[in-house]
Formats: C-alpha cells, sequence, structure tokens
C-alpha cells in the first residue's frame, strides 16, 4: 500500500457519516461499556463563530499524551461538528487491514512516518492547511521523547509551533487528567485552556510580521513558541492529574484496557 502522506480524505469541516459513526460507537462503549467519565473543565473557551455555534480553523495541542484512549477523549468530549482531524503516527494506524480501512473510511488522518525529510514536513503543513482553511479542528498531540511522571509534560516537538506559524492560527491546549492509567469506571478530566495565538506565545506585538519559511528567524521563533506552550501547560497538567487521582481503595478492574488498542 505504500506510506500515505498528507490528509486522509477530503478537506472539510462537516463531520462524515463514518465519523459520526464512530463518536456514536466511541461514546457508547466509553461511558456504557468501559463506564469512562470526563469532566471538561472551561468548555465556554472553545472558539466559537458570530452566532455562538462552534466554530473551526485551529489547532487543538492535546497534553500530555499518555495512552491510546487520548484522542478517543478529546473527540467525545469536543462538538462533533466541526469535525476533527488528528495527526497519528503513520506505522501504528496503518498496520492492519482493518485500522487502514477505518482511516480510509473516516477520513480526517495526517499520518506521520519516521524520516521523510523538508518533503515530508511540506505534505503534513500542506494537509493541516487544507483542513483548517476548510473549517476543520486540527488536532496533534506534541509531545517527544521517553515518558515522564504523571502530572508532568514530555518535552514538546517543534511541530505545532512551525503549523501554527505557517497557518497563523490559534492553538488550544486541550490538557489530559486520568488518561495515563485505564480501568473500568476511570475518570478522565479534559481542560480547555484560553486560545493563543502564535504572536501571544511569542510575545509579539499583535501586528507583527512572521518570518518567512525554512528561515533561521521562524526556527528561533518555532523555539520561544514551543517553550512558552510547555511553561504555560505545566501548572494546568499538574492539577488536571491531582484532580483525577482514584481515592484509595478504589478496585481497578479490566486493567487490560491499558493495552486494548495495541
Amino acid at each position: 500500500m505504500g506510506r500515505p502522506t498528507g490528509l486522509i480524505g477530503p478537506a472539510s469541516s462537516r463531520p462524515t457519516l463514518g465519523y459520526r459513526f464512530v463518536a456514536v460507537a466511541i461514546r457508547f462503549l466509553g461511558r456504557r461499556v468501559f463506564a469512562f467519565r470526563t469532566e471538561v473543565v472551561g468548555r465556554e473557551r472553545l472558539p466559537r463563530r458570530a452566532d455562538g455555534r462552534p466554530a473551526g480553523g485551529w489547532i487543538a495541542a492535546g497534553l500530555p499524551h499518555r495512552t491510546w484512549v487520548d484522542p478517543f477523549v478529546v473527540l467525545d468530549a469536543l462538538p462533533r461538528d466541526p469535525r476533527l482531524v488528528f495527526f497519528g503516527d503513520g506505522p501504528a494506524i496503518f498496520r492492519s487491514p482493518l485500522r487502514r480501512w477505518l482511516v480510509r473510511w473516516i477520513g480526517g488522518v495526517i499520518p506521520i512516518w519516521p524520516g521523510g525529510g523538508r518533503a515530508a514536513v511540506e505534505a503534513h503543513l500542506e494537509g493541516a492547511t487544507c483542513a483548517l482553511h476548510a473549517g476543520a479542528i486540527v488536532c496533534l498531540f506534541p509531545e517527544t521523547g521517553p515518558p515522564t511522571p504523571p502530572g508532568t509534560t514530555r518535552p514538546l516537538g517543534l511541530g505545532l509551533a512551525y503549523f501554527a506559524l505557517r497557518t497563523d492560527r490559534p492553538v488550544v491546549p486541550l490538557v489530559l487528567g486520568g488518561t495515563h492509567e485505564l480501568f473500568r469506571g476511570r475518570r478522565f478530566q479534559l481542560t480547555v485552556l484560553e486560545p493563543m495565538t502564535v504572536r501571544d506565545l511569542a510575545d509579539l506585538p499583535p501586528d507583527a510580521d512572521l518570518p518567512p519559511p525554512w528561515s533561521s528567524a521562524e526556527r528561533r521563533l518555532a523555539h520561544r513558541i514551543t517553550v512558552r506552550l510547555h511553561e504555560v501547560t505545566a501548572a494546568p497538567v499538574a492539577t488536571a492529574h491531582a484532580a483525577t487521582t482514584p481515592p484509595p481503595g478504589t478496585r481497578r478492574r479490566w486493567r487490560w484496557l491499558q493495552t486494548a488498542w495495541h
């Protein structure tokens, strides 16, 4: 099949039939079978249009990314329209015929493969730009490196900063708590932080010009944005973890859920 790059499926803000079906299935399995519950804090901070309806065209930064359940928690917690477009690990989401079929049917995935160089980055940027211009929400989990203790965030990669710089779209951090340990009846928390522009994150004037692509100035600004995003999310990550720590004596049934999607 090769290694597909760019956006899988059409660029659109409207949820496809497959997307709606999966969203309903996730909610049924998560709530009725696995007894998961998610508390959403700060839902009023989600971008909205002038008529009050949910707006698209922004970048969702999910963190910390602990287990397979994270993107499903985000999908279930946010409105279904406009739809989410996810960056995902290419080898993981295409490693079986069933997963390949699901991705093609649902659409809205930008696979990331090892290596690829600048051409791969350009394909990722093009896919994200098309989705954002169509009014979708682009969601990625920007952490890199080995795991860190619960309640902390791993170092962030530069990819999110580059996507924000090239598209000049706001970033909305979505802080997850409780997803590092899965069992039946688990309680999660998703905290929506205030939307931030790249100029907010880089401490630039609102009308400042952004640097040209692939320039040293862009690299320096991407580093600054990444450090700032890590700083503003550190305390909310710790708070979300503390809020979802099970009380002593909690029975942890169905521990196999930890690796159910591996």
